[in-house]
């Protein structure tokens, strides 16, 4: 049995499998998988907004890939949400059985001086993205390597 889910955009109920409310046309994101990439393909210009989970994306805003990740602070402290890349920015927020569930992070790709992979921990690595000022903010991820390809390809100008 499906839970039924309320559309970030108008509050419909929404079937999640659908992915689309049929009240306003908007295309909600609300994968449990570990990491996925995104087949462009699957977002039609006729959606009206594209949300992930509750996160709007900006306008011709879309996702690129997702996951399960860590926001790292130190050996002793870290913080569980989602990652998501899009053509746009890259951006994490807590889920809510973190001490702050309402932590939200994001960083326009434009403002991305580098990505590179850390420590690899058997079934999950760290990404280290550091910033144009050169501040460093650390992810642990599941397939570090794919997460950094994804985001060279993304910083990568379009020709």
């Amino acid at each position: 049995m499906v839970k039924a889910l309320n559309c970030p955009n108008c509050a419909a109920t929404f079937n999640p499998m659908e992915n689309i409310c049929e009240y306003c046309g908007s295309y909600i994101i609300t994968s449990k998988a570990k990491q996925l990439t995104y087949d462009l393909d699957v977002f039609k210009p006729t959606y009206k907004k594209i949300f992930f989970h509750e996160i709007e994306m900006k306008k011709d805003e879309l996702p690129i890939r997702s996951g399960f990740a860590n926001i790292y602070y130190s050996i002793m402290r870290s913080d569980g949400g989602r990652l998501l890349l899009t053509n746009q920015r890259l951006i994490f927020c807590a889920h809510a059985l973190n001490i702050n569930p309402n932590l939200y992070w994001e960083l326009s790709l434009n403002d991305i001086n580098r990505a590179n992979l850390g420590l690899n921990l058997l079934i999950s690595q760290r990404i280290q993205i550091f910033d144009k000022a050169d501040k460093e903010t650390t992810f642990v991820v599941y397939g570090g390597k794919a997460w950094l390809h994804e985001i060279d390809c993304a910083l990568k100008p379009k020709k």
